[in-house]
């Protein structure tokens, strides 16, 4: 009889096999042996992780920041700070691995993906240009993604195999259950660079905004605090909107605002506010916009 562990090693060692074909079979080991972790993860690299959900490290892929010139078509965009360029160059690919296979057939010359909505108002402000913005990518950059997964795939065979797991065609005996069950090697999320963490992802952070009327600084306020701003800060903000008065059509905020968005940058710089710089910008330029009724 032959064994389904056995056959899986095989298929993740033949490039020729699909590595949907590769999902679907460890997919019903998962679900026979009982071993959740393992499963919800196969069940997301078949289907696609879901919005606000972690995706693993490989599928964290660094593009080239590119802006859209009507004249002179994409230009390159240089940020000269190394953190804020790479936080904004990062892309969290949550496609089915089948789909993202899929990309890499037929884009060959490659892809851009766009910012939109509050995603590109806030960059657009950072960068003081209404440029749409857009991420590059060569389709060979993804390659690193399908390879992850029939990596691990084989990684979580063979260790199920050196559990004495291995099965007979697509049956586990009880002991074969028990072994599983009770084991801590066969945990993917054991194995290097499969998870891990997207907080603070500028490109897939979804910001919990309650700013839904302009000019209501109470909601600016919370959802202030919402993002750990403190209440000194933030008495400062309104003493700066004061000041400022409503912004002019030329320029989206005054000079007492502005300032202080720089004051609060600097400090998600030196790390007294805790929170990334891309992200700051995102949470200052999209709550402050949508105050003043400017998105």
């Amino acid at each position: 009889m032959s064994s389904i562990i056995l056959e899986i090693q095989a298929d993740a060692l033949n490039d020729n096999i699909s590595i949907q074909s590769l999902l679907r079979k460890a997919y019903t080991v998962s679900i026979k042996l009982s071993i959740e972790e393992s499963r919800q993860w196969i069940e997301s690299e078949m289907n696609g992780y879901i919005a606000g959900s972690n995706v693993p490290l490989y599928r964290q892929i660094k593009g080239a920041l590119r802006a859209f010139n009507p004249v002179r078509g994409l230009i390159p965009v240089q940020i000269d700070d190394d953190e804020i360029e790479n936080s904004l160059s990062v892309f969290h690919f949550r496609q089915s691995v089948g789909e993202i296979e899929s990309i890499i057939d037929k884009h060959g010359k490659g892809f851009s993906i766009p910012f939109t909505g509050e995603q590109l108002a806030s960059l657009q402000n950072f960068m003081n240009s209404d440029f749409p913005f857009r991420l590059s990518y060569s389709a060979t950059s993804l390659i690193p993604i399908v390879d992850s997964v029939r990596n691990t795939i084989l990684q979580w065979a063979l260790k199920l195999e050196q559990e004495g797991v291995t099965g007979e065609n697509l049956s586990f005996s009880p002991d074969e259950v028990k072994r599983a069950s009770m084991s801590t090697n066969i945990n993917i999320a054991n194995f290097q660079g499969v998870l891990g963490d997207v907080k603070d992802s500028e490109l897939t952070q979804n910001l919990n905004l309650t700013i839904t009327e302009s000019n209501n600084f109470e909601q600016l306020a919370k959802y202030l605090t919402e993002h750990q701003i403190e209440k000194s800060d933030i008495a400062n903000l309104k003493s700066a909107i004061e000041a400022d008065g409503e912004p002019s059509a030329s320029e989206q905020f005054g000079s007492k605002v502005s300032s202080w968005i720089g004051n609060m940058v600097s400090k998600a710089a030196d790390g007294s506010w805790s929170i990334s710089l891309a992200t700051a910008a995102n949470v200052l330029g999209v709550g402050i916009s949508k105050f003043y009724g400017l998105s």
